[in-house]
């Protein structure tokens, strides 16, 4: 089915008389959550939105390939479903009644999901996907189904349980009634190479399904990038996974976050240059996030874990030491200033189990010790 045809069905049934750009938009807004401005469409300059005559062409020729790239990874059936069938019975049952000359299976129940497969493949179709045999449906399903018994659990660990798929975020598992169950599948990174897992990554269905009709280079280059990323953060939970760290350090966030503003002192009473520790000219983004959780917390943070120390709340020489290896393990491992600060605010988060915001605090603090990241060299 062509998008025209597709288009004016669902015009005839379900616009209740709107005109093509208002419906259009509506009906994009049934299948993907992505905005208008994220569209790879021709913007009117005065409103910022997509020219109306540019919307009125699709309804009459067909979506534009760089418009369905723009979406084709964010699709959503199962929004479209719901939305769908909110609409009236009466409407839905024309629905199915138009739609039974290429389907004749379609029925008041099921033609909701029938309109959201035909509505995804229209628009795979539209950004240059191809489609696939169903003997390449099944073989493909069936080297999911086999890499998920051998590497899935991996997989999902790496991931963290989130689809892997740039820019997705979809979970790879859903609770119902107390049953936690995965939904994923095991995707071949570089089509043309071994299925090892250094090659592969765990996907939702659709982000998967997607990606198994896409050639593109430069989204499995994108992939790679990913997969290195999963796999350098893999490296350095195992680096750290047997290094003790003093859960004292809980007592001491506790306290951070119950910190109000005007709790907080002067930070000129004890100026810190991070200036000396990351070197803004390579590592902008971070050198001012440090700097401004140094600036903010660091004479606060110095006098709440002395008083924990005096207290014997919390050893403080031993969390300097700690710190201290901790860095070294990772320097060791040639991992860069971004990646150590992260790892060591993860290994923070791991033992305290607090809010990630208030463990980069502390790892700011320990840096402006100078037991985390060495003197900048000129």
């Amino acid at each position: 089915m062509e998008y025209k045809d597709f288009f004016s069905m669902m015009k005839n049934r379900i616009s209740d008389g709107a005109d093509v750009p208002y419906f259009f938009r509506d009906l994009m807004a049934m299948i993907t959550e992505v905005t208008e401005d994220e569209w790879d469409t021709p913007k009117d300059p005065s409103s910022k939105l997509t020219k109306e005559n540019t919307l009125r062409t699709y309804a009459k020729r067909g979506l534009s390939k760089k418009f369905a790239q723009s979406i084709v990874y964010k699709l959503s059936p199962k929004m479209f479903v719901e939305s769908l069938n909110s609409k009236s019975k009466a409407a839905v049952k024309l629905l199915a009644d138009d739609y039974s000359i290429y389907d004749p299976t379609a029925t008041i129940s099921n033609i909701a999901s029938k309109l959201a497969d035909c509505f995804v493949d229209i628009i795979r179709t539209a950004a240059g996907l191809i489609e696939q045999t169903e003997l390449e449906r099944q073989k493909l399903m069936r080297q999911s189904f086999d890499l998920k018994i051998k590497y899935g659990e991996y997989l999902r660990d790496e991931t963290s349980n989130i689809c892997a798929f740039p820019g997705c975020g979809k979970s790879l598992s859903v609770a119902d009634n107390g049953t936690v169950t995965p939904v994923y599948e095991v995707a071949l990174i570089d089509k043309g190479k071994a299925p090892k897992v250094d090659n592969l990554l765990a996907m939702c269905p659709i982000c998967h399904a997607t990606y198994s009709m896409d050639e593109s280079k430069k989204t499995c280059n994108d992939l790679q990038g990913i997969k290195k990323i999963l796999v350098a953060h893999k490296q350095s939970l195992r680096l750290l996974d047997d290094m003790p760290f003093e859960k004292g350090i809980v007592g001491v966030i506790a306290k951070i976050k119950n910190l109000k503003e005007k709790d907080l002192m002067d930070p000129s009473l004890d100026p810190k240059d991070i200036r000396d520790k990351i070197n803004p000219n390579i590592n902008l983004i971070l050198y001012r996030t440090v700097k401004a959780y140094v600036d903010t917390y660091y004479v606060n943070l110095k006098d709440i874990i002395t008083s924990a120390d005096k207290r014997g709340e919390i050893d403080y020489d031993e969390v300097q030491d700690q710190m201290k290896a901790i860095y070294k393990r990772l320097k060791k491992a040639k991992k860069t200033q971004v990646e150590i600060f992260n790892e060591i605010s993860e290994k923070v988060h791991s033992v305290s189990l607090q809010e990630d915001i208030f463990c980069q605090i502390v790892v700011a603090y320990f840096i402006a010790k100078c037991e985390v990241f060495d003197a900048v060299t000129e």
